[in-house]
């Protein structure tokens, strides 16, 4: 007899964004979304999204300036290589109560520093729905970005009002990604 079972695919924790303490240098515009401008500085890179990733869900991560420590995002992906960059969705974030005392990627023990637990989205791109998950900015939890990948190749993110010192801005951050 044969037995049926679900695997998903799922990997750890991978990095979508190197830590920032500064606005990305080098946002894309309409006259820079191809695909060799997808890598344009030390942290603002196109990550491969491996093979077999039917969906994301991404979470950021930083340091606080205060409780109310916020910032922006603009979501890209590549269908392909040499293919132009599709906008998935704009939005902003605080960073919140959630403490983050093992770093995911390196495993390296973290200080001051906390998980988003607030996300809203200010634009819309994608033919899929790009879903928020997050119950509210108190509520303890884990904010994430989920959505369907539609077959992507390659994300870029790029994070903006988050300069160091400022007041009411995110001191570091950074951000990570899963796939299922």
């Amino acid at each position: 007899m044969a037995v049926n079972s679900l695997i998903t695919v799922g990997e750890g924790w991978q990095r979508l964004h190197a830590l920032v303490v500064t606005d990305d240098p080098t946002p894309l515009t309409v006259t820079t979304r191809n695909f060799a401008n997808r890598n344009q500085g030390a942290t603002t890179t196109a990550f491969e999204v491996p093979e077999g990733w039917n969906a994301v869900m991404i979470a950021f991560m930083g340091k606080l300036t205060d409780q109310t420590s916020a910032f922006s995002w603009k979501l890209y992906g590549y269908r392909a290589v040499n293919g132009p960059a599709q906008n998935i969705a704009n939005g902003t974030g605080n960073i919140g109560d959630v403490a983050l005392t093992v770093h995911p990627i390196t495993g390296a023990a973290a200080t001051s520093s906390f998980y988003a637990d607030f996300l809203t989205i200010t634009a819309q791109v994608w033919s899929k729905t790009v879903t928020i998950v997050d119950i509210g900015a108190t509520s303890g939890e884990i904010a994430t970005i989920q959505f369907d990948a539609l077959g992507l190749k390659y994300l870029r993110l790029e994070l903006t009002n988050c300069d160091a010192g400022t007041a009411d801005e995110t001191d570091e951050l950074e951000a990570i990604f899963v796939g299922f």
